[in-house]
């Protein structure tokens, strides 16, 4: 198997830094792996790995504000001075059209985690005919109050306390409670995960669990509001899997995935489903089943692969 470095130049003077994972060919298509907040994609080595093992080639890049795309640690957070999530929208597409410059002739398929989910999500609105697949981990459907409250308080602390500002009262409203129903509880990264030494590892990275801006919180929480008013832009024949961890906070154990599941098919989407992984928190890749999440993965991308042969 083959790892490289890779480099995309990108909008806004934009530049990330990622890898690409492949084996020999023939391949079976592309899967472009867009990550979760206050992490990296090194994090994905090991699923990278096992799907470029089995005949895909593997895109992955440290999303602006991320890992080795800012230039040191106190930039991680922090994505544009115009908007930290749509901008996350639109390298995804530009990536998306460097892959097809050079793959057109194989499917592409984008796997997104969490914060990662919501951009792809995001993306699926604006520009879903140039995929042919998209996978939803760690995901939610929230159009709730607290939303519309989140996105408000940001703003303010936008205001008051500037762009960058790092603000705890924003992290722990999001992010406070996430720990409160597991009996087992050692850190408070312990949602994440099953796993002790991942979790463990997790908070000895320096380029993970960082308090984001305000700035991005108040993009993000702007781009989730506009996200649920336009599923019916996505293409309705569009496959779509989504996973998740029934213990995972950020899908509200469950009741947010299905609630996604269930507006995408109001909105039209004939090629939606999705499982619910009992026990499991809130990633996947690291979860102790992860064999059978990948499994999972690999069988719903061969089965695309089949669908279009």
């Amino acid at each position: 198997m083959e790892k490289r470095s890779i480099e995309f130049k990108l909008g806004l003077n934009g530049l990330v830094k990622g890898f690409l994972w492949k084996s020999e060919p023939p391949y079976k298509g592309v899967v472009l792996i867009c990550h979760g907040m206050a992490e990296h994609i090194k994090r994905y080595d090991h699923f990278a790995s096992f799907l470029s093992s089995k005949g895909y080639i593997i895109f992955g890049y440290d999303q602006r504000g991320h890992g080795q795309s800012v230039e040191n640690i106190d930039k991680i957070g922090y994505m544009s001075d115009i908007d930290n999530f749509q901008i996350l929208v639109n390298d995804v597409g530009e990536i998306t059209r460097y892959i097809k410059e050079r793959f057109s002739d194989l499917p592409i398929y984008l796997f997104g985690h969490s914060m990662g989910s919501f951009v792809a999500q995001r993306y699926i609105e604006d520009f879903g005919t140039s995929i042919n697949g998209v996978i939803l981990s760690g995901s939610n459907l929230n159009k709730g109050l607290k939303l519309y409250f989140g996105a408000l308080i940001a703003k303010i602390v936008t205001i008051l306390r500037g762009r960058k500002h790092r603000s705890k009262l924003i992290h722990n409203l999001v992010f406070g409670r996430y720990n409160d129903k597991y009996d087992d509880k050692r850190t408070d990264f312990d949602w994440l995960s099953r796993d002790h030494k991942i979790v463990d590892d997790y908070i000895k990275d320096e380029k993970c669990g960082t308090i984001f801006t305000a700035a991005f919180f108040k993009d993000f929480f702007k781009g989730l509001i506009r996200i649920y008013r336009y599923f019916e832009l996505i293409p309705i024949n569009l496959p779509i899997l989504i996973v998740s961890g029934d213990k995972d906070p950020v899908g509200e154990y469950g009741k947010g995935v299905i609630r996604l599941y269930n507006e995408l098919k109001k909105s039209g989407a004939k090629n939606v489903e999705y499982k619910l992984y009992p026990e499991a928190r809130h990633e996947l890749l690291n979860e102790t089943n992860k064999e059978e999440v990948y499994s999972d993965i690999l069988n719903w991308l061969d089965e695309q692969h089949n669908n279009m042969s």
